[in-house]
């Protein structure tokens, strides 16, 4: 009896122990061989520097800084941290027909001008001469895209399942370029009392989903960057829940997504913090004996100074590095190709 007592013992402290295994193994910041990882608890998102795009009020251009997600199923998925242009989804030549809503109507995110407009001219505006542009793979609404609904709501992507009130994860900042054009409400509410709150600075952005799919509709989906909660609301600001906007408002901004081949890229250099972003590179054949390695352009001009996104409970705070910092993993391969 005795015995039997001491295995079930045993057994237990087995089981216990690896379920502790597995949560670590969960927020463990494992690194894909390219060099970059997805988001996990323990060191938050790394980032990386891809891509060039107006960003100073005066439409100057600066290098534009984008997050991992996640590393999965053999693609990253990278979000730009800052809202970096705004666009209307549907457009409508006749003005006076769109403020009385006769315009297109759809029914898919996919259906939209916006979709269009992203993945025939802004793309090839954001990445020009960035070799790194052959790495990106099409997917359900191409190859530049906002988040959907259920991604934004993906936790392992260091979002929450939260969809309504404050959700500071979502939080977001507009470059001084796309500031420049009036982002929503460009106007007083009149026809709500509560005061609009501007005070944190965040701005609204377009989520992937329309408003009742399958059926006729003209509004798409936001995420909100501005508090209309009254006065004392102990929900929070409601900053960064998800909310709609008409097809054809102009003021909403675009935060994108793309995913990349990883098989196809590789880190060059950084550590991949906010403040030291990595560089990708494009590797045409990993496996080569003499691998071509193609390196994107020094761009001129300082790299914009990062807006330290919002706290989030239970998330790591964002500081300046120290100098021992330990950088991504880099072959020498890869270095010497960067030379």
């Amino acid at each position: 009896m005795r015995l039997k007592t001491c295995f079930l013992f045993l057994l237990i402290l087995v089981l216990v122990g690896s379920c502790a295994v597995s949560g670590a193994e969960k927020n463990s910041a494992s690194i894909d061989s390219c060099g970059l990882r997805g988001w996990n608890l323990e060191n938050g998102w790394q980032y990386v520097i891809m891509g060039y795009y107006p960003y100073e009020k005066d439409g100057t251009k600066a290098p534009v800084l984008w997050q991992v997600l996640a590393v999965e199923n053999g693609k990253a998925l990278l979000y730009t941290t800052y809202i970096i242009d705004a666009h209307q989804p549907v457009e409508c030549g006749d003005v006076k027909a769109s403020k009385n809503g006769k315009y297109r109507y759809i029914t898919d995110y996919g259906e939209t001008d916006l979709n269009v407009w992203l993945n025939n001219v802004m793309i090839k505006d954001l990445l020009e001469d960035e070799p790194v542009l052959a790495a990106v793979t099409e997917e359900k609404y191409g190859f530049l895209y906002p988040l959907t609904d259920s991604e934004m709501m993906t936790e392992a992507y260091g979002f929450t399942d939260q969809r309504f009130y404050e959700v500071r994860s979502r939080w977001a900042y507009a470059t001084p370029y796309t500031k420049a054009k009036r982002l929503y409400p460009e106007i007083k509410n009149y026809f709500n009392p509560v005061q609009v709150d501007r005070k944190h600075g965040t701005s609204s952005y377009w989520v992937a989903q329309v408003k009742y799919p399958g059926e006729q509709n003209h509004y798409l989906q936001i995420c909100a960057g501005i508090s209309d909660t009254k006065p004392g609301d102990n929900r929070g600001t409601n900053i960064g829940h998800l909310s709609y906007g008409m097809l054809t408002r102009a003021t909403v901004g675009l935060r994108l997504a793309l995913r990349l081949d990883v098989s196809r890229i590789q880190v060059i250099s950084g550590n991949g913090s906010i403040w030291d972003p990595c560089r990708l590179a494009y590797v045409k054949d990993k496996t080569a004996e003499q691998k071509e390695v193609l390196t994107p352009p020094l761009r001129s001009g300082p790299t914009p100074v990062p807006t330290t996104p919002a706290p989030v409970k239970g998330r790591p705070v964002l500081e300046t590095p120290g100098p021992d910092v330990t950088p991504v993993p880099v072959p020498a391969w890869a270095k010497e190709g960067a030379e």
